[in-house]
């Protein structure tokens, strides 16, 4: 069903069910996320995307993300509220993860500085962790693997693998986690590489084996994808790449269906 709305005093439309995230990008709002993923249900963690919604006379501010588009609301993507809040947030995500590339690109754009505090040195495998849960998300609602799960509640939140030196038996190194991850904090997949290479040649799985997009194919480069014909294919046929290939609604490279 079309509905009709206002953003930033600009008629649109969209579909029931599109978040006004989504909707607002797509027509050149540009409201900055990054805890948001086109396939993955929204969540709402980072709190970048506030918007102001009016709906029936009311106002209020709200995330964007995870605020399902309602016919004839008037959003408003930027006012002095919104500015002063977003500034806070990268200020903070500042101190959290001063060497991330996006959060500091962000930063820059909404005239953002210096951090609002020196961060602790946090531990060498939890650098620019935002804990902002995609990674947690796309491994069990896209791969069903569920390796990697949060724990912990206000500052002691934070994610229990691949962080631990244990890492989950039920990883398959597909590097989803990788993939969506906003601050490049995350390296499971090459963990999880070097325990697969532990395994006997005759268990070694294909990782498109592993995530069921191939059927019993074992893998003859002892995980060296970079050279491997198999993964080359795949990559050139996946577009956008990952997370298992847009949401398992990937294009299989023609004679690799099995």
């Amino acid at each position: 069903m079309a509905l009709s709305l206002t953003i930033d005093k600009k008629k649109v439309t969209a579909e029931t069910g599109e978040s006004l995230l989504d909707v607002a990008n797509r027509n050149g709002a540009e409201i900055p996320s990054l805890c948001h993923h086109p396939h993955l249900k929204p969540y709402g963690a980072c709190r970048l995307c506030l918007v102001e919604v009016k709906r029936n006379g009311r106002t209020k501010i709200t995330t964007s993300c995870n605020y399902e588009v309602l016919d004839g609301i008037e959003v408003t993507t930027v006012t002095d509220q919104i500015k002063t809040h977003r500034k806070m947030v990268l200020e903070l995500l500042l101190g959290i993860a001063p060497e991330a590339m996006r959060i500091k690109g962000l930063a820059r754009g909404h005239g953002v500085q210096t951090p609002a505090f020196k961060a602790d040195k946090p531990p060498a495998n939890r650098k620019n962790c935002i804990v902002c849960g995609l990674c947690s998300r796309v491994c069990e609602d896209v791969v069903g693997a569920s390796a990697i799960t949060m724990t912990g509640r206000g500052d002691g939140k934070g994610l229990k693998v691949p962080f631990d030196d244990v890492i989950a038996d039920s990883c398959i190194g597909c590097g989803a986690c990788a993939s969506v991850c906003p601050t490049g904090a995350i390296d499971m997949e090459s963990i999880a590489v070097n325990i697969l290479r532990k395994q006997p040649a005759t268990d070694r799985k294909c990782r498109y084996n592993l995530m069921g997009l191939m059927i019993g194919a074992l893998c003859p480069n002892n995980y060296d994808c970079a050279r491997c014909e198999v993964d080359q294919k795949f990559q050139e046929a996946s577009q956008p790449h990952h997370p298992i290939f847009a949401a398992r609604g990937l294009i299989v490279p023609q004679g690799w269906e099995e």
